[in-house]
């Protein structure tokens, strides 16, 4: 039997250099980040942790320091540039702990958002930002990191939606309820699962991102923002 999950801070180079090769696992890199860059950080204040099962790190997260994204001056943001699990200890409720950790962190800190991107064609992703954590999507951006060559997103247009996750104002995080489109409304749906799609029928995996990619501009562009995911995985956009 595995030995409780415990989640430390990370504060030397050999942490670091962990969270380095979790993270070249989880995505299957070479060097995502580079230790020498996650040891800066964390010198100037970012955050860092492992999550070991036992003496085997399966899990890491790292964030960096960033000014407010909103009009408040002198608010701190913490961007959580990458956060990953290891297949072995996927589906386990780690992703869920390490972020918590993450949020009490930053709270601690005197941080009053946390930011981070994701993929909006991964649905899993969607549903566990946006509903089990209760973070709001507030832009969406074309091939935001280029084009990317991990094991995940090789040869993809690395389109992303920006999610911001209130802390300071906050008593707690907080999950939110799926939400019913109403009229008027922009619904843009999800593929079921994307990851197969890219594996076994490029060419449909790329249709839904141009499609995607499409439909969240026009919407924008025309005063829409996402009000949040329904119960369909789709996202549901309304004016103002």
């Amino acid at each position: 039997m595995s030995n409780p999950l415990r989640i430390q801070l990370a504060h030397s180079p050999a942490d670091a250099a962990l969270i380095s090769q979790v993270f070249d696992e989880v995505w299957s890199v070479k060097t995502m980040v580079s230790p020498e860059i996650i040891v800066a950080s964390l010198h100037n204040g970012a955050y860092g942790s492992v999550v070991w099962d036992g003496d085997l790190p399966v899990a890491a997260a790292f964030a960096i320091v960033g000014k407010s994204l909103t009009k408040q001056p002198g608010e701190l943001n913490l961007h959580s540039h990458a956060a990953g699990v290891v297949q072995s200890h996927a589906g386990r409720g780690i992703g869920t702990q390490l972020k918590m950790h993450q949020w009490q962190w930053a709270r601690e800190n005197g941080f009053a958002t946390i930011t981070w991107s994701f993929d909006p064609l991964v649905r899993r992703n969607a549903w566990f930002n946006m509903v089990k954590l209760g973070a709001s999507v507030t832009n969406y951006y074309q091939n935001f990191y280029g084009e990317l060559d991990d094991g995940i997103n090789a040869g993809e247009q690395s389109d992303r939606v920006l999610v911001q996750w209130q802390v300071l104002a906050a008593g707690e995080p907080q999950s939110l309820e799926v939400v019913t489109e109403q009229v008027g409304d922009v619904v843009i749906a999800t593929p079921d699962d994307i990851e197969s799609l890219r594996k076994n029928n490029k060419a449909e995996a790329q249709m839904w991102r141009a499609r995607q990619r499409a439909a969240f501009e026009e919407a924008i562009g025309n005063g829409f923002s996402v009000r949040g995911l329904n119960s369909e995985y789709s996202y549901v956009l309304s004016r103002g």
